[in-house]
């Protein structure tokens, strides 16, 4: 088997008709987002995904523009103790929320992961699944996509009007894509920020805040966006040289 999933408690009784996903991409605009929300909801810790295409090493930098020829490195993170890559599940009971912390595939297991993803988010009873990322268009703000036409509208009412045009790569963009196979409406709302050549993903704070701004607003829920901050750059030491 490929891709599994281990549980960590009973499931649940109530459904979860939202979603909030989120994986590392462009400046790190939605797991920045999402990461503060995991922090500050305090959701439980549902369920874990794991597949052969989650590599400990990608092969491409950034993560999540996976081609054929790099499959990345199968292994472990450690961190004091083993951890295996894997696609998060919280459930936040109070208001029948999932967030999904994902993980990047390599190119041959994007589909699977994606759609498994999917198929655990339908069996919690999610009827629309918000995405978090950024586009590199520069400026200031957020804007908004849909695979339901009739939710265009009160997107632009919320803040996210239609304002980018072009692909949605990774993990991420394939739960957005994917999701109306599975009968769930999907968002995305993309933080607008400025590419970072040296560092892709590399973390832009300012444009989470404006992310969660507008998930607020669309679900009506209080997020508190203090201690919201990306962590300092810290410049890598040049290689050492092991010969003269």
């Amino acid at each position: 088997m490929e891709t599994w999933i281990v549980y960590f408690s009973e499931k649940p009784k109530q459904d979860y008709p939202t979603a909030v996903a989120s994986s590392p991409g462009l400046r790190s605009v939605g797991k920045l987002a999402l990461d503060h929300l995991i922090q500050v909801l305090k959701p439980k810790l549902y369920a874990k995904l794991y597949s052969t295409h989650l590599p400990a090493i990608h092969g491409t930098i950034p993560s999540y523009a996976a081609s054929p020829p790099h499959r990345g490195e199968g292994g472990v993170l450690v961190e004091g103790v083993a951890r295996l890559p894997a696609v998060e599940f919280y459930l936040y009971d109070k208001r029948g929320m999932v967030l999904v912390r994902g993980y990047q595939p390599n190119f041959h297991g994007q589909y699977e992961v994606a759609e498994a993803t999917l198929s655990e988010l339908k069996k919690l009873g999610v009827k629309t699944v918000y995405v978090l990322a950024g586009h590199g268009r520069g400026g200031k703000g957020v804007d908004g996509a849909s695979t339901n036409r009739d939710l265009l509208k009160w997107l632009e009412e919320l803040g996210a009007p239609l304002g980018y045009f072009g692909p949605f790569l990774g993990f991420s963009g394939l739960v957005f894509g994917l999701a109306q196979r599975h009968g769930i409406d999907s968002i995305a709302l993309f933080g607008r920020t400025t590419p970072d050549q040296d560092d892709p993903e590399y973390p832009d704070a300012s444009a989470a805040r404006s992310v969660l701004e507008v998930l607020r607003r669309a679900l009506s829920l209080e997020i508190p966006l203090e201690g919201l901050e990306a962590p300092t750059r810290v410049e890598a030491p040049p290689p050492k040289r092991l010969y003269a």
